[in-house]
C-alpha cells in the first residue's frame, strides 16, 4: 500500500547501480530509490541534495520509494549531505546471469554504462498508449533487487518487471515459472511491463 505523499532529500543516487536513498521528511529514516521510480517520473539520475515528493511503500527490506510525485533540482547542491560509506547498502552485486544490473544474456536493462556524472539523454517516461498484450512466463524476481524478468511467449525478448507494479496488481510477490499477462512497452533499454496479472 502506497502512502500519502512525503517530502524527501536524495541522500545519493548511483545511476549505473540502478538505485540510491532518499531522507524522508516526515522523520521516519531513509528509504530505498529504485531507478524504476525515478525514470517513471521521467529522469535518467538525480543529483544528491535533490528535493522530491514521493509516496513509499513499507518492504520486508524497509521503506521504499513506490513512485516520484514531483522533483526539484534548484539547490540540490546545498542541500548534498556528504557522501556515503562505501561498505554495505541494499542490493547491488551482481545477478544470477552475471549480467550486471540484469537482463542475462538479452542485455536488457543495465549493462555497465558510466558512472554517476556520465552525461545522458533524460528519458521519457514510457507512453501507457503503445502498450500491447503480452504474456509469458516468470523466468526470475528478486525480492531483494526488487524486480525480475518474464520471458514472453511472441518470442521477443524478456521483459522487465519492477516491484512497483505488483501492489496496483494486487500481487505481492511473483515466483519462477508462474505464467503471467502483461501489458508491455519498448523503451530505450528493452521491453518493461506497466502492469502484470497470473493467467
Amino acid at each position: 500500500m502506497e502512502g500519502p505523499s512525503v517530502e524527501a532529500i536524495v541522500k545519493w543516487f548511483k545511476n549505473d547501480k540502478g538505485f540510491g536513498f532518499v531522507e524522508l521528511g516526515n522523520g521516519t529514516g531513509d528509504a530505498f530509490l529504485h531507478i524504476g521510480a525515478v525514470q517513471a517520473a521521467g529522469y535518467d539520475s538525480l543529483p544528491p541534495g535533490a528535493k522530491l515528493e514521493v509516496q513509499v511503500t513499507n518492504s520486508v527490506k524497509g521503506q521504499q520509494v513506490a513512485r516520484v510525485l514531483s522533483v526539484d533540482l534548484e539547490g540540490a547542491a546545498e542541500r548534498a549531505p556528504p557522501p556515503p560509506p562505501r561498505s554495505g547498502g541494499f542490493g547491488g552485486g551482481r545477478d544470477r546471469d552475471g549480467g550486471g544490473y540484469g537482463g542475462g544474456r538479452d542485455g536488457g536493462y543495465g549493462g555497465g554504462g558510466g558512472g554517476y556524472d556520465s552525461p545522458r539523454p533524460r528519458r521519457q517516461a514510457p507512453d501507457p498508449s503503445t502498450a500491447i498484450p503480452v504474456s509469458g512466463t516468470v523466468k526470475w524476481f528478486d525480492e531483494t533487487k526488487g524486480f525480475g524478468f518474464v520471458q514472453s511467449n511472441d518470442g521477443g525478448k524478456d521483459v522487465f518487471v519492477h516491484i512497483s507494479i505488483l501492489g496496483p496488481s494486487g500481487l505481492n510477490r511473483l515466483l519462477e515459472g508462474q505464467p503471467v499477462t502483461m501489458q508491455v512497452v519498448d523503451t530505450a533499454k528493452g521491453r518493461e511491463a506497466l502492469s502484470i496479472n497470473l493467467a
